[in-house]
C-alpha cells in the first residue's frame, strides 16, 4: 500500500505501509480510520512498519522505517510516534582520529511529550543529552555497541522505565533492524535488544521534514559538536584510566540543550 505526498518541497517523498501476515490467508481485511488516517489490519501481522523514501538512480533512499502494530498503522511519521511510544531517542556514533586514537562519539537526545499552549500541535521537547566517548572501540558495530551503551546509562539515570515504550532512533544497519527488533539476532555479540524497545531508522543527511530524521539529525551533531571541542582541544583529551575488553578508556561527555526548546509536528 503507497501513498505519494504532494507538493515537497525536494524530491518526491513515497510512503508505504509494510506488513506480514501471520499464517496462510485467502484474503486480507484492512480497516481505515477516516478521522487519523490510520490503518488497522484484520487478520494477525507480524513486522508491520512504515517507510518513507524517495527514488533515485541506485535504488530507493530509504529515509525513515518506523515499526508499528497491526491495530493502528500510519502514514504520517509524527502520529506513529505519538502512537506507539512513550518515549523517543536518537542515537548516533561517529568516528575521528585524534592524537593518533580513534574516537568514537555516541550522541544521544531524548524526547517526551510536552504539553503546549492552548490551540497548539503537541510538542516532543528535548529531554536529556549526553555523549558517550569511547577511545579506540574494537569493532566494527560502533554504531550497535553506542546503541546499548545509551540504552544503558538511559536506564542508569532512571529516563527508562520497565513500563515504557521506547523506540531508539538510529541511521544503520536497516538490513538488519527487522531481525534485531524480532530479537531473532543479537544486536551486538552476544545481546539481543532490550525488551521493550523498537529500532527505528531515519536518514541523518535527508528528509528534514520529519520528526524521525530531525531527531537523528540531532544527535549526530551533537557527536559531531563534542568530536570537533576534543580535536580542537575544548574538552581535555581521554585519560585512557578506564579500559576494558572493548575499548582503550570512555567518558560521558555532558550536552547542554537549550531549556524550552521544542520540535512541534
Amino acid at each position: 500500500m503507497s501513498k505519494k505526498r504532494k507538493n515537497q518541497p525536494t524530491k518526491k517523498r513515497i510512503e508505504h505501509l509494510y506488513g506480514t501476515t501471520v499464517g496462510n490467508i485467502d484474503s486480507l481485511i484492512i480497516r481505515v480510520n477516516p478521522a487519523t488516517g490510520s490503518v488497522e489490519f484484520g487478520h494477525p501481522m507480524s513486522n508491520v512498519y512504515s517507510e518513507m523514501s524517495y527514488e533515485r538512480a541506485k535504488g530507493p533512499k530509504v529515509l525513515t522505517r518506523i515499526p508499528q502494530t497491526a491495530r493502528s498503522v500510519s502514514f504520517e511519521a509524527e502520529f506513529a510516534l505519538e502512537t506507539h511510544y512513550d518515549l523517543v531517542f536518537g542515537v548516533d556514533t561517529n568516528t575521528r582520529t585524534v592524537n593518533g586514537r580513534n574516537v568514537s562519539v555516541t550522541g544521544v537526545i531524548s524526547y517526551k511529550k510536552a504539553t503546549p499552549p492552548p490551540g497548539k500541535d503537541i510538542f516532543w521537547k528535548p529531554d536529556v543529552a549526553f555523549a558517550w566517548e569511547f577511545i579506540d572501540l574494537r569493532t566494527d558495530q560502533k554504531e550497535n555497541f553506542g546503541w546499548l551503551s545509551a540504552f544503558e546509562e538511559l536506564i542508569r539515570r532512571g529516563v527508562i522505565r520497565d513500563n515504557h515504550r521506547v523506540g531508539l532512533i538510529v541511521d544503520s544497519d536497516l538490513g538488519n533492524i527487522p531481525a534485531y527488533n524480532a530479537r531473532t539476532k543479537p544486536v551486538f555479540a552476544d545481546t539481543s535488544l532490550p525488551q521493550g524497545v523498537q529500532l527505528i531508522y531515519a536518514s541523518a543527511d535527508a528528509g528534514s521534514e520529519n520528526f524521525a530524521n530531525r531527531v537523528l539529525q540531532a544527535a549526530d551533531k551533537a557527536s559531531n559538536q563534542v568530536l570537533d571541542m576534543i580535536a580542537h582541544g575544548e574538552v581535555k583529551f581521554n585519560e585512557c584510566d578506564k579500559p576494558s575488553e572493548w575499548y582503550e578508556g570512555r567518558r560521558i561527555v555532558y550536552i547542554d540543550v537549550e531549556e524550552g526548546e521544542a520540535i512541534p509536528y
